[in-house]
């Protein structure tokens, strides 16, 4: 326990351990201090401190501000509350719970006692089977990390085709810029030949000089004239050259595309978005639970099959759950879009395998956001009929969310920052998301994220 020893908060009594905490003050006292703060503040709160410190402000509520006891419980919340906590002001963090269903400890009591034994099951029922789970959950990370590295190696073997397939055609390119420029241009072995012409001209002119003086010699007849065409010849080669020179055009090879151009940022723009990874939504419909007639029919479409359309008539409500149900242990996360809708006759939601439209009230088979006044509808425990939430009516999109493990399940609209949510959601029977529709040519989306 030694880490828990706290020293007192005077900083001339540092080293002296702690006896007492002031609520108010936030302090820690050792014997001096408290004959001090006694006489100052009679009316704070003092604890004494004694071995286990979380023990001890366990029943205090930890907000800042707040200094009194954790003597309530709010419901809609589900956490222990404090005066401060539930007060009708709501000023400086303190009335959060003002307008929530908020009871004593010992009105609680019973129903939290029954919700334990509930809990009890539930964890005896995951404790035997829980070894089950970790291995299926071992079972699918291996095929989720073997699908992965397909993927990633797919990815590879594309781009290094690409890489080489651009490689190959820059090496023909740069060929055929040598082949262009040694047909039409001066190439190195040009550029040799034309510094050696002063040479071969000042040997031209000498060979020329002796070939004038050993002209009358007709022994040598063959091969002074031999000489001469010689000369004639590189005189022929020099202007050539000059004229190559001369009519030397720079400007008529060229690339296309060059570095500004359009046509490489069009060829960059269809790179950068070349690729595309596909996720098939975990949201693919499945039928009602019950025979769907003409009248109350819907149809699925969408690249996904994740948009639900009712194509039966006004008011006969249709329900629409998915096809996976949410695992034990996970957090989910997924969009309904609302793509047309006439008055926003809508519910999204929850519900479990007993979801069943031949019963009388639909919505107490799950538990639901009412899109058309954003409130609540859903069966036990909440046992909501229409309660009022925090959220505007949705326009657009509503956002949802289910914690299994915390067995919460939130709600938000059209990207607001506003949330509301459903607390103690059982977790004792399958439990999948689902859309319900009762105006014909209603739409919507289901987008998992």
């Amino acid at each position: 326990m030694e880490n828990n020893i706290k020293k007192c908060s005077f900083i001339e009594h540092d080293k002296i351990n702690a006896i007492l905490y002031c609520q108010e003050c936030k302090i820690y006292m050792c014997n001096k201090c408290d004959n001090y703060h006694s006489n100052l503040f009679k009316n704070h709160h003092i604890n004494k401190i004694e071995n286990d410190m979380d023990e001890i402000f366990s029943d205090f509520c930890k907000k800042d501000n707040h200094y009194g006891k954790l003597e309530f419980f709010c419901k809609a919340h589900n956490q222990l509350c404090c005066s401060d906590c539930i007060c009708k002001i709501k000023v400086e963090g303190k009335g959060e719970h003002f307008n929530c269903d908020v009871y004593t400890l010992q009105n609680i009591k019973d129903e939290k006692k029954n919700k334990l034994e509930e809990n009890i099951k539930i964890l005896e029922n995951l404790s035997n089977s829980i070894d089950e789970f970790i291995n299926q959950l071992k079972v699918m990370s291996e095929k989720i990390n073997i699908s992965k590295e397909k993927i990633k190696l797919k990815i590879q073997k594309i781009f290094t085709k690409i890489r080489n397939t651009l490689n190959e055609r820059e090496d023909q390119l740069l060929l055929e810029v040598d082949k262009e420029f040694n047909k039409y241009y001066f190439n190195e072995k040009n550029e040799k030949d034309i510094l050696k012409l002063p040479n071969q001209i000042k040997e031209s002119l000498k060979k020329s000089s002796d070939i004038k003086n050993e002209w009358k010699n007709e022994n040598k007849l063959c091969s002074l004239i031999n000489d001469c065409i010689y000369i004639e010849n590189n005189i022929k080669d020099i202007n050539l050259i000059k004229e190559n020179i001369d009519n030397n055009n720079f400007d008529e090879i060229n690339f296309v595309p060059n570095e500004d151009g359009d046509e490489l940022n069009k060829f960059l723009n269809i790179f950068q978005k070349f690729g595309k990874i596909n996720s098939n939504s975990i949201f693919k419909f499945k039928k009602c639970p019950i025979d769907i007639n003409e009248d109350r029919g819907y149809k699925v479409s969408g690249e996904n099959n994740n948009i639900i359309t009712k194509t039966g008539k006004d008011e006969l409500m249709i329900g629409i759950p998915c096809l996976n149900e949410l695992k034990y242990g996970k957090e989910y996360k997924w969009k309904i879009k609302i793509l047309k809708s006439k008055n926003n006759y809508i519910n999204v939601g929850i519900t479990t395998t007993d979801f069943d439209f031949n019963k009388a009230n639909p919505y107490k088979y799950g538990w639901y956001l009412y899109c058309g006044d954003s409130t609540f509808y859903s069966w036990s425990p909440q046992n909501y009929d229409c309660k009022k939430t925090k959220l505007k009516r949705p326009k657009n999109e509503i956002i949802i969310s289910m914690n299994i493990l915390k067995r919460i399940l939130k709600f938000k609209v059209d990207k607001e920052e506003e949330e509301d949510f459903y607390t103690d959601i059982p977790i004792d029977k399958p439990i999948f998301p689902i859309v319900t529709l009762e105006n014909k040519d209603d739409s919507v989306e289901i987008i998992s994220n």
